[in-house]
C-alpha cells in the first residue's frame, strides 16, 4: 500500500506540477530572504565586534572633568581591563580649498594606547620625534584625496599650523564617520578626523580642547550590569558626561541600519511563507475533494485513515521541502554576497562570514511547516470520509441558497455574468478567502516596502524644508570683524544670520546627554521650530526648546529645569519650555540672548540663504568664494546632507526595491494558485457552459470578474494591514537621532491596490488556457459515471 500511495504522490504533483513549482518557488522565496537577511546580519554584526575588539574600542567614554580623578576612578572599578585619557576638540581645517569643521584626537605618539587603538592602513604610525605629524581617518583621506606627506592646515584659536600626513588609519569610532548623535549625517566635505600626539592636540584644540577618559571591560565584565556601575562611578567622580559603546554616535548609527535590517529580515520572509502555506492549503484542499472516490476505495479495503492523512500531507511537505532546500543553497550563497556588499559599501575593517547551522535548520524547518500547515486540515479532511457517502461523488443534498445568492439572484439588472461571478464568492468561502488572503498578504509586503520609502522621503523633506532652511552654514574665526556684510555681498546669497552653536551637556535626574545648544535670533528665517502634530512654535523669551526624545532620555517633561554644562560657562540651570518634533538629532534650541547667558558664548557661525532657483554651479561658485574670505573657518552645505543620507541608506533601497518585485510575484503566485483550483473544482460546470455554446470570452470574463470582486473585497483589509506593517517597520529606525513618520499619500496606496489588481488579472491567462484545453467529451464521460 505504501508503494502504491507513493506512486500516487509523484502522479499528483506531475499533473499539478505548476502550482505545486509555485509553491515551492514562494518557500525558496522566504527561505532564501530568511536565511541571507538573518545570517548576513548576523555576519555584519560579528564583523563590527572583531573590529572593535582589535582595535581595544571602549565600552564607556567619560567626558569632563578632571581626568586624573576620573581615570582613577576607572581603574579601581571592578570588571576594568584598560584605562586611557585623552584630548579631543573640535577645531577648523583648510584641507585643498576647503574649509572645515574637523576633529582633533589626541594619541600617543611611537606605541598605540591600551584603548581605542587605530589600524594603519597606509603610511606610518606617530612618532616621538615628529610633532606635526598627524594621522588621517579613512573617510576624510577618500573625501579630500590625502595620502601620506600631504600638508593641510589646523585653526588653533589664533593662527593657522600646518601638519603633515603620517598615514591613513581606520578607526573603531568612525566606521560612520559622525561627529555626534546630531550630525549623523555630515557633508563629507564638513568633517575630518585627525590623529595627532597628545602635546599637539592639546596645542592644536586649544579653545575647543576636551578630555576624555575611555574604559575598556575586561571580556568577562563586558555587560549591562558593569557599564551602568562604572558610569555612575565616573559621574560621581565628576565626569559631566557618560557615553556607553552602544551610545557611541558611529556605532549607534551602525547598529540602527543593522536593526531595521534585522527585523525586515524576519518579516518579509514570513509573509511568503504565509503565503506559500495558504495557496498549499487551497491545492490541497481541491485535490482531496477531487478524489473522494479514491479515498473511499482506499478506506473501503482497509487502508489505515494514518496513511491517508500522511499521503496528503506529503504533497505539501515535499513542495515546501524543496524550495526549502533549494532556498538554503541560494540562500547560503547569498549570504556571501549580501556581506561583502555591505562590508564593502560602509568599508568594514573586518569582513566575518560564517554560516550557522541553527539559521539553516530553521530555513528548513520553516519550509517543512509550510507543507504540514497548508496540508494538515485537508489532509485530516480526507481520512475522515465515510465510504459510502463518498462513493456517490457529488451527488449531494442541495442545499437553500443563502441570503447573498437569493439577492444576486434577484439582481435582474445586472448582467448574467456579473452575477455568476458576485454568485461565485459564498459557494466556495475557502476559495474566496485564499483569494483575499494572498491579497492581503500582497498588499502587506508592498505597502510596508512602499511606505519606508515615502516617510523617508517625507522626513527629508520636513528636515530640510520645514525645518533647516539655511542652504549653507560658514564657521567664522579670527579676522571675523564684518564678515556678515560680506558674505551679504557674495553673489547669489539672498539671507544672512548670525547663530551660536555650542557643545552642550543637559542633565537631570541623574541622566545626562550630550547635544548641541542652537541660539537663533527671535525671528529667525533659517530654522523652523516643529511642535508635535506638526504645529508651528516660536522660540521663547526665556527658557529652551529641545526635542522630544529629551524627555525619555532624561526623564523630564515640559516645566522641569534641566542643567546645560558647556566649555564656557560650567553649570546653568534653564527651564524646559516646550518639545519639538524634528526628523533628525535632538537638540536644544534657545534665543541668542539666552544661548549667551547660558554658555557664555557669541554667535560664531552664520547661516546662508542662496537666491531661489540657485543652479548646483552657483552654489560651488559661492562656497568657493566664501571659503576663501577671511575670517571663514568651515563651510558646510545643507544639500550635500541630502546626498549623505541617500549614501547611508544605498543598501537599503536596494533591499526594499527588491521586496517590491517581491510582493508582485508574491500575489501573482498567490492567485495564480487559487485561479487554477478554482478552474479544476468547476471543470463540469466550465465544460457545460462551452458544450452549451457559451463563447470563451464570456467565460473568461466571469472567472476574471470573480476573482477581481474577491480581491477587490480585501483591499481594503491588505491597505489597513500594510500600513500597520508600514509604520511598525518605521518604528525600528526611530531613536534620539531619527524619529519618522509614517506618510502614505493616496498615489501609493493608489498604486499598491492596481498593482495587486493587475497581478489579479495577469493570473487569468493560464485560467483562460485551461477553459480552452477542456476536453468536453472527457468531462462529460467522467460526469456521467
Amino acid at each position: 500500500m505504501n508503494r502504491i500511495l507513493f506512486t500516487k504522490t509523484r502522479r499528483d504533483l506531475l499533473r499539478r506540477l505548476p502550482q505545486f513549482a509555485a509553491i515551492a518557488v514562494t518557500v525558496l522565496v522566504g527561505v532564501v530572504l530568511f536565511i541571507s537577511s538573518y545570517e548576513a546580519y548576523q555576519n555584519l554584526s560579528a564583523s563590527y565586534d572583531r573590529t572593535y575588539a582589535r582595535l581595544r574600542f571602549a565600552d564607556v567614554t567619560a567626558a569632563g572633568g578632571s581626568p586624573r580623578q576620573v581615570a582613577a576612578a576607572a581603574r579601581s572599578a571592578p570588571g576594568v581591563a584598560a584605562v586611557a585619557t585623552r584630548t579631543q576638540g573640535d577645531l577648523p581645517l583648510r584641507i585643498g580649498g576647503d574649509k572645515l569643521l574637523g576633529r582633533v584626537v589626541g594619541m600617543p605618539a611611537g606605541v598605540q594606547p591600551p584603548v581605542d587603538r587605530v589600524d594603519v592602513t597606509s603610511g606610518r604610525y606617530l612618532a616621538p620625534g615628529d610633532p606635526t605629524g598627524v594621522l588621517v581617518e579613512r573617510h576624510a583621506a577618500q573625501t579630500f584625496k590625502l595620502s601620506p606627506g600631504d600638508r593641510l592646515h589646523a585653526f588653533d584659536g589664533s593662527a593657522w599650523r600646518t601638519v603633515t600626513v603620517r598615514g591613513v588609519v581606520d578607526s573603531a569610532e568612525y566606521l560612520w564617520p559622525a561627529r555626534n548623535r546630531q550630525d549623523v549625517l555630515n557633508d563629507p566635505h564638513s568633517f575630518a578626523v585627525l590623529f595627532a600626539p597628545e602635546a599637539t592636540a592639546r596645542s592644536l584644540a586649544g579653545p575647543y580642547a576636551g578630555s576624555q577618559t575611555l574604559v575598556r571591560f575586561s571580556d568577562d565584565a563586558r555587560g549591562t550590569a558593569t557599564t551602568r556601575r562604572v558610569a555612575a562611578d565616573l559621574r560621581a567622580a565628576g565626569a559631566a558626561d557618560v557615553t556607553p559603546r552602544s551610545e557611541q554616535a558611529s556605532v549607534a548609527t551602525l547598529q540602527e541600519d543593522l536593526t531595521g535590517f534585522q527585523q525586515l529580515g524576519l518579516t518579509f520572509p514570513l509573509l511568503f511563507l504565509a503565503a506559500a502555506a495558504v495557496a498549499a492549503y487551497v491545492l490541497i484542499t481541491r485535490l482531496v475533494l477531487s478524489e473522494r472516490k479514491v479515498i473511499a476505495t482506499f478506506l473501503a479495503a482497509g487502508t489505515p485513515r494514518r496513511l491517508v492523512v500522511r499521503h496528503y500531507l506529503g504533497h505539501g511537505t515535499l513542495a515546501g521541502s524543496a524550495g526549502a532546500v533549494a532556498g538554503l543553497v541560494l540562500g547560503t550563497l547569498a549570504t556571501d554576497a549580501v556581506t561583502r556588499a555591505y562590508t564593502g559599501t560602509l568599508k568594514v575593517p573586518d569582513t566575518v562570514i560564517e554560516h550557522r547551522w541553527p539559521v539553516a535548520a530553521a530555513g528548513l524547518a520553516f519550509g517543512l511547516l509550510v507543507g504540514l500547515v497548508g496540508g494538515i486540515a485537508p489532509a485530516l479532511a480526507a481520512s475522515r470520509e465515510a465510504p459510502a457517502e463518498a462513493m456517490r461523488g457529488d451527488v449531494r443534498t442541495l442545499k437553500r441558497p443563502g441570503p447573498w445568492s437569493r439577492a444576486i439572484a434577484r439582481a435582474r439588472r445586472l448582467p448574467l455574468a456579473a452575477r455568476l461571478a458576485l454568485r461565485e464568492l459564498t459557494r466556495s468561502r475557502r476559495r474566496t478567502l485564499a483569494t483575499m488572503t494572498g491579497t492581503v498578504l500582497s498588499l502587506v509586503l508592498v505597502l510596508a516596502s512602499v511606505g519606508m520609502i515615502t516617510s523617508m522621503r517625507s522626513m527629508m523633506s520636513v528636515q530640510y524644508g520645514t525645518v533647516q532652511k539655511e542652504d549653507a552654514t560658514v564657521t567664522a574665526g579670527a579676522h571675523a570683524a564684518g564678515l556678515e556684510g560680506r558674505l551679504r555681498a557674495v553673489p547669489g546669497v539672498a539671507r544672512v544670520e548670525a547663530v551660536t552653536t555650542v557643545p552642550v551637556t543637559v542633565s537631570a535626574h541623574g541622566r545626562s546627554y550630550a547635544t548641541s545648544l542652537m541660539g537663533y535670533r527671535r525671528d529667525t528665517a533659517m530654522h523652523g521650530f516643529r511642535g508635535p502634530g506638526g504645529t508651528t512654535r516660536r522660540l521663547p523669551d526665556r527658557g529652551v526648546l529641545a526635542g522630544k526624545a529629551i524627555t525619555g532620555r532624561l526623564h523630564v517633561r515640559v516645566g522641569d529645569t534641566i542643567t546645560v554644562d558647556s566649555p564656557g560657562a560650567g553649570r546653568r540651570q534653564a527651564r524646559l519650555a516646550g518639545l519639538l518634533d524634528e526628523p533628525l538629532g535632538t537638540f536644544v534650541y534657545a534665543t541668542d540672548s539666552t544661548a549667551r547667558a547660558l554658555t557664555g558664548a557669541d554667535a560664531d557661525s552664520y547661516q546662508l540663504r542662496f537666491d531661489r532657483g540657485a543652479t548646483a554651479h552657483a552654489r560651488d561658485t559661492a562656497r568657493a568664494t566664501i571659503s576663501n574670505l577671511d575670517g571663514v573657518v568651515a563651510y558646510t552645505d545643507a544639500k550635500a546632507l541630502r546626498h549623505q543620507f541617500d549614501k547611508y541608506l544605498s543598501l537599503f533601497w536596494l533591499f526594499v526595491g527588491i521586496m517590491l518585485v517581491l510582493g508582485a510575484i508574491l500575489a501573482l503566485t498567490v492567485i495564480y494558485v487559487t485561479m487554477t483550483v478554482n478552474v479544476a473544482e468547476r471543470t463540469v460546470e466550465l465544460a457545460t457552459l462551452r458544450a452549451a455554446g457559451v463563447p470563451l470570452r464570456r467565460i473568461a470574463g466571469v472567472l476574471a470578474m470573480e476573482n477581481l470582486t474577491a480581491t477587490l473585497v480585501a483591499v481594503p483589509l491588505g491597505l489597513a494591514a500594510g500600513a500597520a506593517a508600514a509604520w511598525a517597520a518605521l518604528r525600528s529606525f526611530s531613536s534620539d537621532m531619527f524619529d519618522m513618520e509614517l506618510t502614505l499619500g493616496w498615489a501609493a496606496l493608489l498604486s499598491a491596490a492596481v498593482a495587486v489588481l493587475a497581478a489579479s488579472l495577469l493570473s487569468q491567462i493560464p485560467a483562460v488556457r485551461v477553459v480552452r484545453g477542456l476536453d468536453i467529451a472527457r468531462v462529460v464521460r467522467e460526469r456521467a459515471q
